[in-house]
């Protein structure tokens, strides 16, 4: 074979490849046409038409197909006739298992809202035992509320509280101590 022919067969392979409008891993819509032993054969479902094969190593065990289901299928390879190799392997890692459902509508949830009125009663009583509540102390009782619930955050702090030691004066010398470090 000369120069001039391998020139030619490495254009056409090249601009037939480029003729189907999709690349390598993108995901496109299909629709089953033929199921045989070895796969599904497909076409796309839109206005290219693409016929494709899902190879069965490439359909997640237990996943069972029909003709005309509707998928998203991943391109593994465009071939040089224009054809797809698909593959549904990433519906596997979707499986619908309890745990997975559970994740999803967990992560579906709005934040949880800080109880605002609970939050000023906790910042009021501190205030009312030890004095100034500093905008630092604030933060940590919002977060330790968020984390731990108002119930358990209360119960907590009320079992904390006979045993803690009042010497504010320590506290504060501690403070000045890390202060004085920084410098």
């Amino acid at each position: 074979m000369g120069i001039d022919e391998r020139i030619s067969q490495y254009l056409n392979k090249t601009s037939r490849k480029h003729a189907v409008p999709y690349e390598e891993g993108e995901m496109v819509p299909v629709r089953v046409t033929k199921l045989v032993d070895y796969g599904a054969f497909v076409v796309t479902k839109d206005q290219h038409l693409v016929p494709g094969l899902i190879h069965i190593s490439q359909i997640p065990p237990g996943f069972n197909l029909e003709v005309n289901d509707l998928l998203e299928a991943q391109v593994k390879q465009i071939k040089d006739d224009n054809k797809l190799e698909l593959s549904l392997i990433h519906l596997a890692e979707r499986e619908e298992t309890p745990f997975a459902v559970l994740k999803e509508m967990k992560d579906k949830l709005p934040e949880k809202e800080l109880p605002k009125e609970e939050i000023d009663d906790i910042i009021e009583f501190f205030s009312k035992e030890f004095g100034l509540v500093s905008d630092n102390s604030k933060k940590k009782i919002q977060e330790l509320v968020k984390r731990m619930g108002v119930f358990h955050f209360t119960i907590t702090m009320m079992k904390a509280l006979p045993g803690f030691k009042r010497d504010l004066v320590y506290h504060f010398l501690k403070e000045v101590e890390q202060a004085g470090d920084c410098l």
